[in-house]
């Protein structure tokens, strides 16, 4: 009787366990579309105070948080330049750790663990090496 209701108990805190970690999958999904929508309207800016106002124009208005500020534009771009630098570590970090919470959750229900799901593309020294050693590469 006694291993019957230790079994129960074990049983409900995997399923437990398995819906936290799913629960904050969950959230970490929400988070990263948050973040690509900064990410996207921050290189929108970029964009557009690179490429559509004039240089001779020295103060922008930008939006810093909720508050709307006239800056000079070199202090724009830098801010905004710092701000995509910020959200993209942010995107990653936040990649990283999903990845280890789904590897953490297929391991709660016993699945496999998925194939290729840690592959990282080749930095710009790999790709070079491997021009230099294949012709037409």
């Amino acid at each position: 009787m006694e291993t019957k209701v230790s079994d129960q108990r074990k049983l409900t805190e995997i399923l437990l366990e398995t819906e936290r970690v799913a629960d904050r999958i969950l959230a970490y999904k929400q988070e990263l579309v948050e973040l690509d929508k900064r990410r996207q309207d921050t290189r929108e800016a970029l964009r557009l105070i690179e490429k559509h106002i004039p240089e001779t124009q020295q103060r922008v208005w930008i939006t810093i948080g909720s508050m709307l500020m006239k800056r000079d534009r070199h202090t724009a771009v830098e801010l905004l330049r710092k701000d995509q630098q910020t959200t993209e570590a942010e995107i990653e970090r936040i990649r990283m750790e999903q990845k280890l919470l789904v590897a953490k959750q297929r391991d709660l229900e016993h699945d496999q663990p998925l194939r290729g799901f840690n592959l990282k593309p080749l930095s710009n020294a790999e790709i070079a090496g491997i021009r230099s050693n294949l012709p037409g590469f």
